[in-house]
Formats: C-alpha cells, sequence, structure tokens
C-alpha cells in the first residue's frame, strides 16, 4: 500500500508545490514569532537596514503577495499553453513529462509558497500589536527576488521544453532510466528465463484466482511483495497481466498455485493501477512515447520527416540497450531454491516490432524512414550484441524492406538502401 500511494503522488502536480506551500507557512509563522515574542533576543544579530517599519512593511507585503499572486496566474497560463502544444504537435503521452518536471512543480511551489508567506504575515502585521521596527518585509523581499530569478528560469525552461530534439533526449533519457532500473532488479533476485511458461496445474492441488483491484493499466508490480508472500505460503503466483496491460473490474491479475489452505489471498495491492500507464517499468511505453511523435511528424497535417528521423535515431540507442536485457518468461526462485513467482516480460522482438512496426508503415512511401531505420539498425549491429540479437536485426530489416513501397524509389534512392542492406547483413552474419 505505501509504495501504491507513492507512485500515485510522485505522478502527481500537486505534490512538490504542497510542501513548499507548507513550508512557506511555517517560515511566516517563525518570522511572525521572531517579530512579536523574540524581537529582543534576535534584534542585536539582525543589520538595521534589514528591519522596517510595521507600516512598510505592510506595503511591501501586500505588493509582493498580489505580485506573486499574478505570476502564479501567468505561469499556470503559460503551462496550459505548452501543454496544449504539446498535446496537439507532439503527443498526449508525453504531457506527463512537462507536467512532472521538477522544475515545474518548484516554480509553481515558489509562487504559492510566496504568496502564503505574504498573506499570512500581513495578516498578523499590526501597529496594535507590534511597536517596532520587523524583519518579515526584508524576508518578503528576498523570497520576493528568488521567484522572480526562478521565474526567469522556468521562461528558458518553457522555451527549451517545446524544441522537439529536447523533448526526444528526455524521453530516451526516461527509457534508460528504467532500463537500468529492470536490469538491476533483475540481478536482484535468482531469476531463470524461459521462452515458455511452465504448467504448474499437475504440481499443486488447488488454484486461485487474484482480481483487479480496480481498472485500468497496470503501472506497477511489487515483485519482493509477491515473492515474500509465496515463499511464506509454499506458492507459486503466476502473473497473468504484466505491466503495461489494461485490467477491467473483474480481470484475473494473477494466478495462485498452492496445496494447502491460505488464511487470505489479498495480492491486489501489489498491483498498482492507473488511468495512464507509467514508465517506472513499462520500457514499451516509453518506446511508443518517442514512436509516437514520429508518426505525428510522418502525418500530413504536420509532414517534419526530419522530426521523424531524429526519432528513429533515438529509437536505435534505446534497443540497443534493451538488447542487454532478457525477455521471455522470468521465473523467481526463493533461497531454498523453489519457484515462488511467475512474471512474462516482453522479449527483444517486442520491442523491436513496437518501434518499427508503425513508423514502416506510415513511412512506407519515404525514402529517408527507410533510410533511418537501416542507420538505427546499422548502429546495433556495429555494438557488441549476441547472435540472438543478429538474428532479430536482420529479421526487422527484412521487415521494413518489405513494407516499403519500392515503387517510389528512383535509383539512387534504391542504390543507397540496397548497399546499407547489405552491409548490415555482412554485419549480422558474422
Amino acid at each position: 500500500m505505501l509504495k501504491r500511494y507513492i507512485t500515485k503522488v510522485l505522478e502527481s502536480i500537486w505534490f512538490i508545490p504542497s510542501v513548499y506551500t507548507v513550508l512557506a507557512s511555517f517560515l511566516a509563522i517563525g518570522m511572525v514569532l521572531i517579530d512579536t515574542t523574540y524581537n529582543d533576543e534576535v534584534k542585536a544579530y539582525i543589520p538595521t537596514y534589514l528591519r522596517t517599519s510595521v507600516d512598510l512593511a505592510q506595503t511591501i507585503l501586500g505588493t509582493i503577495s498580489g505580485a506573486l499572486l499574478t505570476m502564479t496566474t501567468v505561469t499556470f497560463s503559460t503551462i496550459m499553453v505548452v501543454l496544449t502544444m504539446y498535446s496537439s504537435q507532439f503527443s498526449p503521452r508525453v504531457l506527463q513529462n512537462f507536467l512532472h518536471k521538477p522544475s515545474t512543480q518548484r516554480m509553481l511551489g515558489l509562487f504559492m509558497g510566496g504568496f502564503v508567506y505574504s498573506i499570512l504575515s500581513l495578516l498578523f502585521m499590526r501597529k496594535a500589536v507590534i511597536s517596532h521596527e520587523v524583519i518579515s518585509a526584508s524576508v518578503g523581499v528576498i523570497f520576493a527576488v528568488t521567484c522572480l530569478a526562478f521565474f526567469a528560469y522556468f521562461i528558458h525552461n518553457v522555451g527549451t521544453s517545446i524544441q522537439v530534439s529536447r523533448l526526444i533526449r528526455e524521453l530516451v533519457d526516461d527509457v534508460l532510466c528504467t532500463l537500468a532500473k529492470e536490469k538491476k532488479g533483475t540481478q536482484d533476485y535468482t531469476l531463470v528465463w524461459m521462452a515458455e511458461k511452465p504448467s504448474l496445474s499437475q504440481q499443486f492441488s488447488r488454484v486461485t484466482e487474484v482480481q483487479s483491484p480496480a481498472y485500468g493499466y497496470v503501472q506497477y508490480i511489487d515483485y519482493k511483495k509477491l515473492m515474500q508472500w509465496a515463499t511464506k505460503q509454499n506458492a507459486v503466483i503466476d502473473i497473468i497481466l504484466p505491466v503495461g496491460a489494461f485490467a477491467g473490474p473483474e480481470s484475473v491479475v494473477a494466478v495462485v498455485y498452492h496445496s494447502q489452505e491460505l488464511p487470505e489471498v489479498d495480492l491486489s495491492s501489489a498491483f498498482t493501477l492507473g488511468e495512464e500507464r507509467s514508465i517506472l517499468q513499462d520500457v514499451e511505453y516509453g518506446i511508443e512515447k518517442i514512436v509516437e511523435i514520429a508518426l505525428r511528424a510522418l502525418s500530413p497535417g504536420i509532414n517534419d520527416p526530419n522530426t521523424a528521423i531524429r526519432c528513429i535515431h533515438s529509437l536505435g540507442v534505446v534497443l540497443q540497450r534493451v538488447c542487454e536485457l532478457p525477455g521471455g518468461t522470468a521465473v523467481i526462485y526463493t533461497e531454498e531454491n523453489t519457484p515462488c513467482v511467475l512474471a512474462v516480460h516482453p522479449t527483444q522482438i517486442d520491442y523491436f516490432y513496437t518501434a518499427f512496426s508503425q513508423i514502416s508503415y506510415y513511412g512506407k512511401e519515404d525514402a529517408s524512414v527507410l533510410n533511418a531505420m537501416f542507420d538505427a539498425l546499422l548502429y546495433i549491429a556495429r555494438c557488441k550484441i549476441s547472435v540472438e540479437t543478429k538474428g532479430i536485426v536482420t529479421q526487422m530489416a527484412d521487415y521494413v524492406w518489405n513494407h516499403f513501397e519500392h515503387s517510389v524509389l528512383e535509383s539512387m534512392d534504391s542504390e543507397i538502401l540496397e548497399n546499407k542492406r547489405q552491409t548490415l547483413r555482412l554485419l549480422t552474419n558474422k
């Protein structure tokens, strides 16, 4: 439950601004206490140029609160404009990439925190209670200057975020980060990879189904929790719906094979579901985001093949790293060398197909698209890959080649593409 809650919190836009607002509230309360209760104790440590009269403090704090509220409104408006452009120009699936940026959330948090600090300080700034000079206004000025500096950075960040090359690089970095985590996760357990799921119905006398806790996409699976529970109950958990799959209200997400009576099968908390797929464990979803940008670029309304080429080259980098990740059915073993969890993961051919199937179809009349796909496959083939991966590269090269409308090619196009195809065959046949 804790990990599910943490996942939802991290995917929300309100968490970091709320933290900043709470901290600003504590800062305001602290400054009020200094100005009212502990003024005599700290007066000697505060320079006189930082202290102001109550009338001036009220004017400054009122001005700052109004200005920060206006800047907050401008920031929200800018964010909405960027989100609209992301959705129409790139893909609706990349909206969360901008919303979840720490810089975006910190910007909102600073403005909201600055407004809360100013308005709370102004609330307690009364001449009837305070007859001496105060420092709340000076702190408010420092807060406002900091917000202004971050606002300039935010404008710069927005200007770079709408650049498609920057967006593609961020998407690739997200996928590579997820790949590194998945690779590390496979090293934390004793795993055996199989091409097909082993049959367990004959080894256990009872079978219990685990229903989906809600409906939506499987965003996260807590394998550690499943492993600990299966080990304790001497059972084997077969995960039916992998990460990225859609689960309905009555879908079976897992099946428990056991021989003894189970106290209570409550494993739904190990599966986190949401309205959108998440890249936390779903490498294929990260690839689909890059593919969707390429497809938008190839559409007649946008007609930007250079962006599609950039996406294809980036997919080559991702697929090269994917080749380092095993695929198929993973059987997790306990310390006593008994199986406890079965999980299906995409294979290398699944990742390659996800990356190139739609692009090869919608770009089947553009020689530059086929040329870029061959470049991506050549990059993979020149890296240190296994014999199995070389076979997949060859298979995918034939796939995109057969998909293409060769009647639209000029003689020079055909010659260049054929040379690259032959080079690819030589590299994969070594």
